[in-house]
């Protein structure tokens, strides 16, 4: 017997969870009488002898006794080439206890092995075979059913594929190291002088590496990707156990389940489709007597698919019943798209409140999902055939193609699924006090997108703006800027522990002239418009530029480092930056016009707390306002904080943009 290593534990778990997802496919199938003959006893027996075998090297002797009685139900069976169909129920809840066994919760063993000894002796006996032919039996459909009287069998799903286990931040490193390559690529052509980039020999071997780097791109992306197969096991029988619950007959259709999505996304996508299934079964597909008065087939259909487009992937849940209500898609016609309307929370279609539906959650939470790994949600209805939900994601999260932008001196990228269209902008409109844009006939918001995400620039629009058409949210909307930069196709970074709680942002890449670009989310600059229209840059007169306050931005982590950077020159402030408290007190003695200094703790050669004891202790220096940033939030970290001279002491839990830009505009009398 081998000792219950971690590692071996991981790989049985996931070898168990695989066969136990095909022994329940092939129970469905054989419940709904399109699995015939003797392949899929076979299946079943292979399956569970497979188990008891692992389970029993591993010394999990009571998931190896469980499996062992699922095979004692199945001998007779398997010696008729006859599968009873009065067995489908208790082999579906032994397969649901040995699942529970497989994650950790040992629970349901006795009763389960007293019902499988009591069917075994039953076959054994001939009680529930001696009325069934053994050629036709399989294949009859149950009373009542519309299907014909030889259904077409199925294709049974192939043996569990082995695999190799590589730990998930192995491929993440090699994805970093990747998007590392990605950037120097981009840094080496921008320093190229551009006679050089003529030169045939040069541009041939760019050729050659933007090749090697796209295979190596598509090769690192594909390690990390999984197909929605891996995640869509256990559906046909949730999906079977919620019709049963509800008094109706589904059958779920998965297709394309091989199509590929970055893990990260799927661990999170499983969640987000149970909510759309419930809500097909809940509201969407009618009861069997609702259907045969609309003249419809007794069991209604749910379509799970996925299709690939280019970097993005369409995950759509379909089906043929009832469709949404008429007020709602009227509603939806007025306030903009019937995503929006159905997924505001505390929303329902359903007449009363259930263990499936009528409480108004769960699209809402799916929509925040998608929009939060920059996708978009639509849902298309129509009454009486049936809804359609369609979830657009990103195939990678570590790269994303996006449109980037300039304003005000500084870099923004909206990703390419979400960007309609580019225009030019003139006088724009105004309704209801509100600047507009007129596009072929329909009248759109028009912002500056630095005033969308909370910024401010002192620069001026140029005469004829261009003006990006975003699409997101179930809403469209015209954001201005000073130039568009061209589409590129980006390294995803996150903006770190402390600006993780930023809203707005899907995280940051650095280009290939060295600066930052913030990823906007579309969604939330969707939702969020000023609340005055833009004032039109060609008629005004520029403002008289006033000096804005200096702040120097101490930190030793250079993401982090500009993206603080960004966020205050974009509030139009002047910022220096310094790596570390020493690098912070040499700035500070040559340069007086610093009125602020933001700085993090935790730095080499010097940290925060000693930069601020040394700025207090600066007789010149010593009412220099100083404000923390730091991860380090227990109550004595604040204190000591405090009490080394801080006039504010930040931490993770409480930091957002907006109150970062409110405590340093207080401190400097803005």
């Amino acid at each position: 017997m081998l000792e219950n290593e971690p590692e071996f534990l991981a790989i049985f778990r996931d070898e168990a969870n695989e066969l136990l997802d095909a022994m329940v496919a092939v129970l469905l199938a054989c419940e709904r009488g399109v699995a015939e003959g003797r392949e899929p006893v076979d299946l079943l027996f292979r399956h569970a002898h497979t188990l008891k075998g692992s389970a029993g090297i591993l010394g999990l002797d009571d998931i190896a006794e469980l499996a062992h009685a699922v095979e004692d139900v199945l001998e007779e069976p398997r010696r008729a080439g006859v599968f009873p169909a009065e067995i489908t129920e208790p082999l579906l809840r032994a397969v649901d206890v040995l699942r529970a066994h497989v994650e950790g919760n040992p629970e349901g063993k006795a009763d389960l092995l007293g019902e499988l000894q009591h069917r075994r002796a039953a076959l054994v006996r001939g009680d529930s075979l001696a009325s069934v032919d053994s050629d036709t039996a399989a294949s009859e459909p149950p009373p009542g059913s519309d299907a014909p009287a030889a259904a077409a069998p199925v294709a049974l799903p192939p043996e569990p594929r082995r695999t190799i286990r590589v730990p998930a931040d192995k491929l993440d490193r090699l994805l970093d190291l990747v998007g590392e390559t990605v950037t120097h690529r981009r840094r080496l052509e921008h320093a190229l002088d551009p006679q050089a980039r003529l030169d045939e020999r040069v541009a041939d071997e760019l050729d050659v590496g933007d090749r090697l780097l796209d295979e190596l791109k598509d090769a690192a992306i594909g390690m990390r990707t999984l197909p929605l197969a891996s995640i869509t096991g256990p559906f046909p029988r949730a999906v079977r156990d919620m019709a049963v619950a509800a008094g109706k007959e589904i059958e779920l259709s998965i297709i394309r389940a091989e199509t590929e999505l970055d893990r990260v996304i799927l661990e999170s996508l499983s969640e987000m489709l149970v909510h759309v299934l419930r809500n097909a079964v809940a509201h969407g597909i009618e009861t069997p007597a609702e259907r045969e008065r609309a003249g419809k087939p007794r069991t209604g259909l749910i379509e799970l698919r996925a299709e690939q487009r280019g970097r993005l992937v369409e995950i759509v849940v379909a089906d043929d019943g009832r469709g949404v209500p008429r007020e709602a898609l009227a509603r939806a016609e007025r306030e903009g798209s019937l995503a929006e309307v159905l997924s505001r929370a505390g929303f329902s279609t359903a007449r009363g409140v259930s263990d499936l539906a009528g409480r108004g959650v769960g699209l809402d939470a799916v929509k925040a999902q998608v929009e939060g790994f920059g996708g978009t949600l639509e849902v298309r209805s129509e009454p009486g055939r049936g809804t359609e939900v369609a979830l657009l994601l990103p195939l990678a999260l570590a790269l994303l193609e996006v449109l980037l932008v300039e304003r005000g001196g500084h870099v923004y990228g909206l990703p390419l699924s979400a960007v309609a269209e580019v225009v030019g902008v003139g006088e724009p409109l105004s309704l209801q006090g509100r600047a507009m844009i007129d596009l072929r006939g329909h009248s759109l918001p028009l912002s500056d997108i630095s005033a969308v995400i909370g910024a401010s620039s002192r620069l001026p629009l140029p005469a004829r703006p261009p003006a990006v058409i975003v699409s997101a949210a179930g809403r469209r909307v015209a954001l201005l800027c000073d130039r568009l930069l061209g589409e590129e196709e980006v390294v995803v970074r996150g903006l770190g522990a402390l600006l993780a709680r930023l809203r707005g942002y899907l995280g940051a890449a650095i280009l290939g002239d060295g600066r930052i670009a913030l990823l906007l989310d579309p969604g939330a600059l969707a939702r969020t418009l000023p609340r005055e229209g833009i004032r039109s840059a060609t008629t005004d007169a520029p403002a008289v530029p006033v000096a804005a306050p200096k702040v120097l931005v101490v930190e030793d982590s250079f993401t982090v480092r500009e993206l603080q950077r960004s966020i205050l020159e974009a509030a139009g402030y002047r910022v220096v930056v310094a790596r570390d408290g020493r690098d912070a007190l040499e700035q500070l003695a040559a340069d007086t016009e610093i009125e602020l200094v933001v700085t993090d703790v935790e730095m080499p050669a010097m940290d925060g707390l000693a930069l601020t004891r040394a700025i207090r202790e600066n007789p010149a220096r010593a009412s220099l306002p100083v404000v923390i940033v730091t991860s380090r939030a227990t109550d004595d970290d604040r204190a000591e904080g405090l009490a080394a001279g801080a006039d504010v002491y930040m931490t993770k839990p409480s930091f957002d943009q907006q109150a970062l830009l409110a405590t340093v505009g207080r401190l400097v009398g803005r």
